[in-house]
């Protein structure tokens, strides 16, 4: 894979219960970490090997939200490919190129409305 996202590809986010609202919505505090929103990108997988890689690698998730390169893009915001030791789909939303938190209240707004949930463990 290689840093240039395509408009369409999809970017999956762990979800904790207490982000997901009661109508399946996503809170806005799910796209606010000071070290960047961790995601990851779909690299040419089936929507569920996205899902399952990250229930798997993350029991505390409760969800998986999910949300197109673009949808960062028209909120403001930066994807970055940063691949780690044992995920190389591991991504980060960036507030820009420059900063990494997304320390804008409505631009973590504007995100959590374009972010669907697609999984949730009942």
């Amino acid at each position: 894979m290689d840093e240039t996202f395509a408009p369409d590809e999809r970017l999956y986010r762990g979800l904790h219960s207490i982000w997901i609202d009661d109508d399946n919505s996503v809170s806005s505090a799910a796209f606010k970490d000071s070290n960047g929103v961790s995601v990851d990108r779909d690299g040419g997988r089936a929507e569920q090997d996205c899902i399952v890689r990250l229930v798997d690698n993350l029991p505390q998730i409760e969800g998986v939200g999910r949300l197109s390169c673009q949808d960062v893009r028209d909120c403001g915001a930066f994807p970055v490919y940063l691949p780690i030791e044992d995920n190389d789909y591991h991504s980060e939303i960036h507030d820009s190129a420059d900063q990494v938190q997304i320390k804008s209240k409505s631009k973590s707004r504007k995100l959590a409305n374009k972010c669907q949930v697609i999984f949730k463990n009942e």
